[in-house]
């Protein structure tokens, strides 16, 4: 299975959470590892002094060992590193030890070992207050260590997992059924906008279009959706709802928790699914996207992942642009990021190329302006 349908199968699971095994397993066969998992930990529930949710989906495997993980996380080697790494970055065990100091763990005895594993690779796709998304993966002793091509091939498809589980989380850990009918998405709670081109409104479900009548976060121009605060050129919703409507691939990282900011500050993050599938997203018709607005505090980005959706910053830029916000020097934020000064100004240097901005000062005030609903 290549990347572009990977992404696709990824985009069903938005769609229909039950396909999230088999799309694994397309993942785990284009790596040659022995299984991945893909976990999602929502802390927020803590505040109401009710259970945390946990998801996790995997591809098959030795289901009895994986829950075995869960006890021993704290003897991985090197795990507080996994845990600090950015999002959509990639962790591998080799990176950090030599494979002798490895063989010598707890760990590896109680863990790898009996599975002949050799090499195991994690990557956070979803980093929030109270929200924690992370996918790993690991190797047969057989298949050797993981290269630089599967880790560039779980960074592209991290920005897709991320709105996949996002989307199934919005939907009130509900499912789409087997296709988006008007009558499943007609009952769902959340906002739901189904979108054609030109950006016009083709349906939307009773708490899509109670959200479109008060013309606050969103807006019916002409029976074209706009977002209210989009007088300055395209905004960065219009801007993937066009590039989705053309399909999986070229919506890219778009897209997802744009910031939507009502007229009383209330804050809001809309998710674009594109629907150009060919199998489950497609029963809908070709040349269409769906919104889906998220609500509550804890399902809304923060300031980094932001300046990732709507200006396509990598995320180190992103960081750095951040760091700009808060008043820093180039050379307190290299102390901070730990790089060079030479780096944070070649990081500076595209921030201006991809957001306009002309120096640090409008740069701070432009990504201010953004008005994230969390802190980085």
């Amino acid at each position: 299975m290549d990347y572009d349908t990977i992404v696709g199968s990824i985009y069903d699971c938005a769609a229909n959470p039950e396909l999230w095994p088999s799309t694994l397993v397309a993942i785990r066969d284009h790596l040659r590892s022995d299984f991945v998992m893909a976990g999602f930990a929502d802390m927020s529930p803590l505040d109401q002094q009710q259970s945390p949710t946990f998801v996790f989906h995997n591809s098959p495997w030795d289901v009895e060992w994986l829950m075995r993980l869960e006890k021993l996380l704290p003897i991985v080697p090197k795990y507080e590193l996994a845990m600090q790494v950015d999002v959509d970055n990639c962790w591998t065990q080799m990176q950090h030890m030599s494979e002798d100091e490895f063989r010598q763990t707890e760990f590896y005895r109680a863990w790898v070992q009996p599975k002949r594993l050799r090499d195991c690779l994690m990557m956070p796709y979803l980093k929030r207050s109270k929200i924690m998304g992370l996918v790993s993966t690991a190797r047969h002793e057989d298949n050797g260590l993981f290269e630089a091509e599967h880790r560039v091939l779980m960074e592209r498809i991290s920005p897709h997992l991320r709105r996949a589980m996002a989307i199934n989380d919005i939907v009130d850990k509900g499912r789409l059924a087997t296709a988006l009918y008007r009558s499943v998405i007609d009952s769902m709670l959340a906002p739901v906008l189904v979108i054609g081109l030109g950006r016009k409104l083709v349906f939307a479900n009773e708490a899509g279009s109670a959200l479109l009548s008060k013309g606050d976060l969103l807006q019916l121009q002409g029976g074209a959706v706009f977002e209210r605060r989009s007088g300055r050129g395209i905004s960065a919703l219009e801007a993937a709802l066009e590039r989705a409507i053309k399909g999986d691939s070229a919506v890219g990282i778009a897209g997802i928790g744009v910031p939507l900011v009502g007229k009383d500050g209330r804050r809001a993050a809309a998710y674009v699914l594109p629907i150009a599938g060919k199998d489950l997203r497609g029963d809908l018709g070709q040349g269409y996207a769906a919104v889906f607005v998220a609500q509550r505090g804890e399902q809304q980005p923060i300031l980094l992942e932001v300046l990732r959706t709507i200006f396509d910053l990598t995320p180190a830029e992103a960081r750095v642009a951040a760091l700009v916000a808060q008043g820093e020097s180039p050379a307190a934020i290299a102390d901070v990021v730990g790089v060079s000064v030479h780096t944070v100004r070649t990081h500076l240097a595209r921030c201006f190329a991809k957001t306009g901005a002309q120096d640090q000062p409008s740069l701070g005030a432009l990504v201010n302006g953004l008005l994230p609903p969390v802190g980085v």
